[in-house]
C-alpha cells in the first residue's frame, strides 16, 4: 500500500489540537495567519500565501539538494508537487512566510525560508531537515509532531 504521507500536530501553541495532513505529492507553506499584528500577513486564513522569488528559489535549491544522492523517491522540483493549504499558526513569534514541507515517497522534509526566529527539528536550528514520524518542530512558540497519516 502506498504511503499516505504526514499528518502535524500541533502539540504546544495557540493553536494546540489544530492538525495539518500532508499527503504524499503535497507540499504546504508554515506561517503567521493574518489575524495577528495587524493584519500583517500576506492572506487571511485558509488561503495561500503568494511565495517570494528568494523563498522559491530556497524550495527548489532544498529539493535538489535532497534528490542529488539519488534518494529514491525523492522529487527534485516544486512543480513535482501540488500545494496544499497553509498551515497558518496563531503565534507571534512565527513569520509570515516561515517554512515549506515537502512529503514525496522518499519521505517528508523542511526547510526555512529565512524565518526571523528560525525552525527547529528535535532542539536543533535547521535551514533544512528530513522529516520522521516522532520528530518535533520548533517554529516561534509553537510545537508541531509529525505523525504518520492514517492508512
Amino acid at each position: 500500500m502506498a504511503d499516505p504521507g504526514i499528518v502535524l500536530v500541533v502539540a504546544k501553541g495557540p493553536d494546540s489540537g489544530r492538525t495539518f495532513a500532508i499527503p504524499v505529492g503535497c507540499y504546504r507553506v508554515l506561517g503567521r495567519n493574518d489575524e495577528l499584528l495587524g493584519g500583517t500577513a500576506v492572506q487571511p486564513r485558509g488561503e495561500q500565501r503568494r511565495l517570494e522569488r528568494e523563498d522559491q528559489k530556497t524550495a527548489a535549491d532544498h529539493l535538489r539538494r535532497r534528490a542529488s544522492p539519488g534518494l529514491a523517491g525523492a522529487r527534485s522540483e516544486v512543480a513535482a508537487f501540488s500545494r496544499e493549504g497553509d498551515v497558518d499558526l496563531a503565534d507571534e513569534a512565527v513569520s509570515q512566510t516561515h517554512a515549506m514541507i515537502f512529503c514525496d515517497e522518499a519521505g517528508a522534509s523542511i526547510v526555512d525560508v529565512a524565518s526571523t526566529n528560525g525552525t527547529f527539528v528535535n532542539g536543533d536550528k535547521v535551514t533544512e531537515s528530513a522529516l520522521v514520524e516522532g520528530d518535533l518542530i520548533r517554529v516561534g512558540e509553537s510545537r508541531l509532531e509529525v505523525q504518520a497519516a492514517a492508512r
